[in-house]
């Protein structure tokens, strides 16, 4: 026995000297050194096995996480495809399952249930007969293309080849979309069908982004002829979709109570039931109609606003005086989307023609980062923001748009990328006003870039490899809702129109995660949702459906917003009660970012750890 302690130690002495880690008083510190290495190995080796599936399997996300090495090829549509990246994924889950937790430290635990839980989400995706149902998985072959016109590659060349194959690749998309897709819900194809339009409307673009690494007329020929052909399978899936979305008695687009909830479970990580949701999105519901009746007040009442000028090359302007809030009478009726639309309708939101926009935008979003760094409300950064103009597929859906460069990606770029207005004088002007008046930029400026998530992203992005490849949604949203309020909190979002703004997105906002938990759950139809919304609370048609059409993409992201919010809230005035004078607001927000976008459970205990 004393002979096998001996050689122990021995080996055990040795090791201290190459792990470091091991403590100094006890030599067999070194062999948990060694477990903790072997489950990390062991959890790192599911993620690159995972990496490889989405790879061989799902290439079009490979290159929206990062990996480039599947950016020239499209996701196989086909039932054996499906089948084998099924069998993939639920092998790993397996391996996963024999994985000693208790061996984990907290944040290991915490990065092993969000991959866990990202591979649960993706064998769910694989079982939804999204192939002959969901005509919205294939035009998320439009996205892929698309996508490649976003991220800058180690050289044009090598973009250029990639966006050549891919573009090249959607004749087989639409001979799968042809066999494949039996009965879809009509919903689902119109969605499609618009996006098949701004495909076929935008693909100019890939065309003249081609042709600049074309070396002489025989390549540019080549260009044009393969152009031809993708041209012919846009139109085509566009005729597809369009003649499914005439058709009758199609199948329910709504998932359902059951696979909702595994939705906000495993993709957001938002545990309550949507009956517990249901009811405290109705409380924050009646909070937010108040909270937009006291922002209508200086724009209702007798007297004329006070007029604020404000300073474009100044991050922040000197906050109003705040009247004394009017007590709302019950018998007084709560506002609705139609009162904002009209008191918008009054307000001189014209934006000058002239202005270099792209550069304005970077001005005035230095020029927040530099006060708030200043007034230890962010931790130095050094940010350098990079504004570019949106290529036009993406610019039909909306007004801006930042992809943070996630996973494993060799050339990580910031981008934030925005819609310039077109078309004729008057269009451009009309477009200004409706993308780019001065609140409306103020709140893009502050929920995307600073403190938004431009910053966010760029200030973490040392986080675990884990963490950058699976970020959780709900972190990520709810801190650009939560960036806007530290504005205006800040003196940025300051003049009554600035606040009426931030007042309406946070009404908005309220009112799409409501109508996305009653319509998923199928207490509403798109009948009832647009009733709703159109009647009940006064939002225009074009943005009634608007919003229920961003549920059905995307269940649960409506949601989501609201959750992160809250959760970060809560946080912050859990900390400043807690700690006092002595509560840092920079340093809070660095633990936080440091932290990553994970669950908002592992936030608060992460925090927690990092706090004590």
């Amino acid at each position: 026995m004393n002979y096998w302690k001996n050689t122990l130690t021995a080996a055990a002495l040795c090791l201290t000297a190459i792990l470091p880690a091991a403590a100094q008083t006890d030599p067999f510190a070194v062999f948990n050194d060694i477990d903790d290495m072997m489950q990390d190995n062991a959890l790192m080796d599911a993620a690159d096995r995972h990496a490889s599936a989405v790879l061989t399997f799902l290439p079009e996300r490979a290159t929206v996480i990062g990996f480039e090495s599947a950016n020239s090829q499209l996701n196989a549509r086909t039932a054996a495809q499906d089948k084998a990246a099924q069998n993939a994924l639920t092998s790993i889950k397996n391996s996963m399952g024999d994985m000693d937790l208790d061996e984990f430290s907290p944040s290991k635990e915490a990065d092993f249930n969000v991959m866990r839980a990202r591979i649960n989400y993706d064998i769910w995706n694989l079982s939804q007969n999204r192939l002959e149902l969901n005509p919205l998985y294939y035009t998320q072959a439009f996205n892929a293309v698309y996508d490649l016109m976003l991220k800058r590659l180690s050289a044009p060349n090598v973009q250029n080849a990639a966006l050549a194959a891919r573009s090249a690749g959607l004749k087989q998309t639409a001979k799968e979309a042809a066999v494949n897709l039996k009965n879809p819900s009509a919903l689902l194809a119109q969605i499609a069908m618009e996006q098949a339009y701004y495909a076929y409307l935008s693909y100019d673009e890939v065309i003249n982004q081609l042709k600049t690494t074309a070396q002489d007329d025989v390549s540019r020929q080549e260009v044009a002829d393969t152009a031809n052909q993708t041209r012919k399978s846009l139109k085509a899936m566009f005729e597809l979709f369009k003649k499914q979305s005439q058709a009758q008695n199609t199948p329910d687009f709504r998932l359902g109570e059951t696979d909702y909830r595994f939705v906000l479970e495993n993709k957001y990580f938002i545990d309550q039931t949507p009956n517990a949701l249901r009811k405290e999105l109705t409380k924050q519901f009646k909070t937010a109609r108040e909270n937009l009746f006291y922002a209508l007040t200086p724009f209702t009442a007798a007297q004329e606003p006070e007029v604020v000028t404000v300073d474009e090359d100044k991050a922040s302007e000197k906050p109003a005086k705040k009247a004394k809030k009017r007590k709302i009478s019950k018998k007084q009726p709560l506002p609705t989307a139609a009162d904002f639309y009209a008191v918008r309708g009054r307000l001189a939101l014209d934006v000058p023609t002239n202005i270099n926009l792209l550069a304005s935008i970077k001005q005035q979003a230095q020029n927040l980062e530099a006060d708030l760094v200043q007034k230890q409300v962010l931790p130095k950064n050094n940010v350098s923001f990079n504004i570019k103009p949106m290529p036009a597929y993406f610019a039909y859906m909306t007004p801006y748009l930042f992809v943070p460069p996630y996973g494993t990606q060799s050339y990580p770029t910031f981008d934030f990328f925005v819609r310039l207005p077109n078309g004729n004088k008057l269009n451009r002007a009309k477009m200004l006003k409706q993308d780019f008046n001065e609140p409306a930029r103020k709140l893009m400026i502050a929920g995307q870039l600073v403190p938004g998530r431009y910053y966010k992203s760029v200030y973490g992005q040392n986080v675990s490899p884990i963490r950058k490849r699976y970020p959780v949604p709900t972190l990520a949203n709810g801190w650009s809702v939560y960036a806007q309020h530290l504005a205006a909190e800040h003196g940025f979002i300051v003049t009554d129109a600035d606040l009426l703004f931030l007042a309406w997105e946070d009404y908005r906002r309220v009112v799409a995660a409501l109508v996305d938990v009653n319509l998923q759950t199928q207490q509403f139809s798109y009948a009832d949702a647009l009733t709703f919304l159109v009647q009940a609370n006064g939002f225009e048609q074009e943005e009634a459906e608007e919003i229920i059409k961003s549920s059905v993409k995307n269940p649960g992201e409506a949601v989501s917003y609201v959750i992160g919010f809250n959760t970060l809230e809560n946080l912050r005035r859990k900390y400043q009660k807690k700690q006092g004078k002595r509560f840092n607001e920079a340093d809070f927000h660095a633990k936080i970012m440091d932290i990553g976008n994970v669950a908002p459970k592992t936030l608060e205990e992460e925090l927690a750890a990092a706090y004590k």
